[in-house]
């Protein structure tokens, strides 16, 4: 597939999703670093100060794409690299159906679209020295999602997740060589494209 293409499938996925969807947050303001965005805004805000967000057009770039990529020395899947220029977004909480379990996923804000991908990346830093990529949180934070950077198959990877209470002991240093984080790397999904299907297709949707 092309990058064009990939990013049409993750239209339609983002989509489908947002209708049955809770897609509301906190008003954020022109100066505020988190909230919803004015122009992501849709509709008024309620008396405390919840509003209702809505799907807009992209702002990432695959030159933006490519800088962050360069700047951790990492390479995303490519269908990952579609997700952050389909369009902005704010889910940044979903749901696994395969393992029932929530997910704070990396949401694509349009004052910063890159950002939130860009914390995760710099929270957990030390585990891109090992192959593995962070880029989303498993369960309410209990540890990196990563894409396994070693396990690449045709520009996508398998995923896995770590949890933080054994990673955090082990310190940087030793965080960053694969040997001793391989273990904990519990399997999730075979790639980028069943996991997304997993958490924004809807059950009665066609695979």
């Amino acid at each position: 597939m092309t990058i064009q293409n990939d990013i049409q499938y993750i239209q339609s996925l983002l989509e489908g999703f947002y209708p049955q969807s809770f897609a509301y947050g906190v008003a954020g303001d022109e100066t505020s670093k988190y909230g919803v965005p004015p122009e992501m805004q849709s509709g008024e805000i309620d008396d405390e100060g919840w509003v209702q967000w809505k799907i807009i057009e992209p702002r990432v770039t695959i030159d933006d794409v490519s800088e962050l990529e360069a700047s951790f020395k990492i390479i995303l899947p490519d269908l990952f690299r579609a997700y952050l220029m389909a369009a902005c977004h704010l889910f940044d909480q979903v749901r696994s159906q395969k393992y029932d379990q929530q997910i704070l996923m990396t949401s694509v804000p349009s004052h910063n679209p890159l950002g939130p991908l860009r914390r995760e990346l710099t929270a957990w830093q030390s585990l891109i020295g090992a192959g593995y990529i962070p880029f989303a949180e498993w369960g309410d934070g209990w540890g990196p999602m990563c894409f396994d950077d070693q396990q690449r198959t045709s520009g996508d990877c398998r995923i896995v997740w770590m949890d933080h209470e054994l990673l955090i002991p082990m310190g940087p240093e030793k965080c960053s060589e694969r040997n001793h984080v391989t273990p904990l790397a519990q399997p999730l999904y075979a790639s980028t494209r069943e996991f997304l299907d997993d958490v924004f297709r809807l059950e009665s949707d066609d695979l």
